[in-house]
């Protein structure tokens, strides 16, 4: 299995590539660099064979080019999300997509994804988190056996996190996400946003929790 790194280019999210038994697309970015991001998953690999994309959330940055990415599918691809994401990408509503001049695409979700389901991306088994917070759609997925997280916007490294201020964020409820996570052993973290974790990703987790709660 290898993980391709597509990072976000202006406001988009950070893309990542799965490759292996079911090649994955987690996040999409906003669509704005739909060409760019297109010509990069071409050269990591055939995008037909693409089974799968995963929103970690529900926002424009993460959501808006699921519709460009899908039709590099050949609309193989199934889309999942979180129950909340599902209901919000799906009415294809975003004030932030507005403001960038983008439009959000209304996507419809073939399956939801809740805590706890299991899931396999690219050739390993990856467990679904739910850490509400930055919003309340917010998922990480989390493979116990080469300790990665994918992180969304939940926490980011060197101890920065999601904001809270957006409809539907709570401080309260990221600060008991980022707990959760950071009694889970994570060596690698790829976070929605900024630089990837590759070893010791702990230590970025646990600074988090201290930052986060430090707010309150």
């Amino acid at each position: 299995m290898t993980i391709y790194i597509i990072p976000g280019k202006g406001y988009d999210s950070n893309i990542f590539l799965i490759d292996g038994k079911e090649p994955t697309i987690i996040d999409t970015g906003t669509g704005l660099n739909t060409k760019l991001v297109s010509k990069e998953i071409l050269s990591y690999i055939d995008p037909e064979n693409i089974t799968q994309i995963i929103f970690t959330h529900e926002h424009f940055d993460h959501t808006g080019g699921s519709k460009d990415l899908l039709e590099l599918t050949h609309n193989r691809a199934k889309i999942l999300a979180h129950p909340y994401s599902k209901e919000k990408v799906e009415e294809g509503k975003s004030m932030f997509a507005s403001m960038l001049g983008g439009t959000m695409p209304k996507i419809s979700v073939d399956k939801s994804l809740n805590g706890g389901d299991q899931l396999i991306i690219g050739d390993n088994a990856y467990e679904v988190i739910h850490t509400p917070g930055h919003t309340p759609g917010c998922i990480c997925l989390y493979d116990k056996n080469t300790e990665t997280l994918f992180s969304g916007d939940t926490v980011f490294s060197h101890g920065s996190f999601g904001r809270t201020d957006f409809p539907g964020g709570s401080l309260s409820q990221l600060q008991h996400s980022i707990k959760a996570l950071s009694n889970i052993h994570i060596t690698n973290l790829y976070p929605g946003h900024e630089s990837i974790i590759e070893g010791e990703a702990n230590n970025h987790i646990a600074l988090s929790y201290q930052n986060v709660c430090s707010l309150g």
